[in-house]
């Protein structure tokens, strides 16, 4: 009994103090630095957020448990904006003015992420009673903040409270200003940390603001959103793999072929018949067996000749040239074309530089006997 009120006590402290949402998680500072001008203003502030807070948290950790993160942030936003209209019809009809003042700020506390923060922090990973527990001590945290800095304000601003006046000597208009709501509330925050450190040593109020855990929660699933079915439940998401090292690869690499051939060296024989394996076989040839091109011009009718059957043959039986040869295969392509041109000047009597004499023409089929005078007369 005695360690159930220390706990309570150390989550009220923690909740309201140690982890102020507005001094040390620097949440809703906005609001705070607009609207909170005067006592009455405050108060609007103060019941408007603590009433969203409390329920929105308390149904979340009720119902909302089992919806994933990003749909849960928008059933957050639809729960403040139905908790906002009623109250602000009523702060309407009963203080004009100060709700007037407040203008758009107002409106958007229903999007307060105050609400959206505890909700994911505290609320889906907690029990009822700690749930409630931690709702109520920040809302009173930050109604005692809010109420705090309307006071200082309307007082040092505008010398009244409540809308009565003071009689000050001295006023200080520029706490009218978000500026000036900065600034106290940054002086507010130095002293409340001095306090907490020199009764709690242990207690760190900076890492109340902690942006990992906040990416953690709403914020960084909502990266997500896009990407991800819709499908609202099924809270259980699995983890993304961890990148595989190179070692992991080459070793996995090494051990894929002795498995593919374990696994299927028994059935290699019943799935495939005799029958397929010849049929893939000759497909196989097929492909690999190219056609071979008939030559033409010069070196047809030098094939023709007995004497350049063995150089035929030979070339028949060398492997097709693919289109990227290598030069070495061009230089011999190259000789032998030289060869053979040697060949055809020996065999009709051609010397050396007969083919570019003026009128030389070579005889298309026959031999030497049956070539004509240029000139259209016999030959001499």
């Amino acid at each position: 009994m005695h360690d159930r009120g220390k706990e309570l006590l150390k989550g009220i402290r923690d909740s309201a103090v140690v982890k102020n949402p507005v001094l040390f998680e620097a949440i809703g500072l906005a609001p705070v630095a607009a609207m909170a001008v005067s006592l009455k203003s405050a108060i609007i502030l103060a019941v408007v957020s603590c009433a969203e807070l409390v329920v929105i948290e308390l149904l979340a950790c009720l119902a909302l448990k089992r919806i994933k993160s990003y749909f849960r942030v928008a059933v957050y936003a639809v729960l403040g904006v139905l908790i906002n209209i009623p109250i602000f019809m009523l702060f309407e009809r009963f203080a004009p003015n100060e709700t007037q003042n407040a203008g758009i700020f107002l409106p958007l506390l229903a999007v307060n992420s105050l609400v959206a923060l505890h909700c994911e922090r505290f609320a889906v990973k907690n029990p009822f009673g700690k749930t409630f527990v931690d709702a109520v001590s920040a809302s009173a945290g930050y109604a005692l903040v809010v109420l705090l800095v309307g006071v200082v304000r309307e007082i040092l601003g505008s010398g009244t409270i409540y809308s009565v006046d003071l009689k000050l000597p001295v006023q200080l208009p520029g706490f009218l200003y978000p500026f000036g709501g900065l600034l106290l509330l940054g002086l507010l925050a130095a002293g409340v940390k001095a306090l907490i450190l020199r009764r709690h040593p242990d207690a760190h109020p900076e890492r109340a603001f902690d942006m990992r855990e906040i990416s953690q929660s709403h914020v960084g699933k909502l990266r997500n959103l896009l990407d991800a079915d819709f499908n609202p439940y099924d809270e259980e998401e699995t983890a993304a793999p961890a990148p595989r090292t190179r070692t992991e690869k080459q070793r996995k690499k090494q051990d894929a072929p002795a498995s593919e051939a374990s696994a299927q060296a028994p059935q290699a024989e019943p799935s495939e018949s005799p029958e397929r394996r010849t049929k893939k076989a000759e497909k196989k040839m097929k492909k690999r067996a190219k056609p071979e091109k008939a030559p033409r011009g010069k070196a047809a009718k030098a094939a023709k000749t007995p004497s350049d059957v063995p150089k035929a043959a030979a070339a028949a039986e060398q492997p097709q040239r693919t289109r990227r040869a290598e030069p070495e295969d061009y230089l011999s392509e190259f000789d032998e074309i030289l060869s053979e041109l040697d060949a055809y000047r020996e065999k009709y009597g051609m010397p050396d530089g007969a083919d570019k004499a003026d009128g030389a023409q070579i005889p298309a089929s026959g031999g030497a006997d049956d070539a004509e005078d240029p000139k259209g007369g016999e030959k001499p």
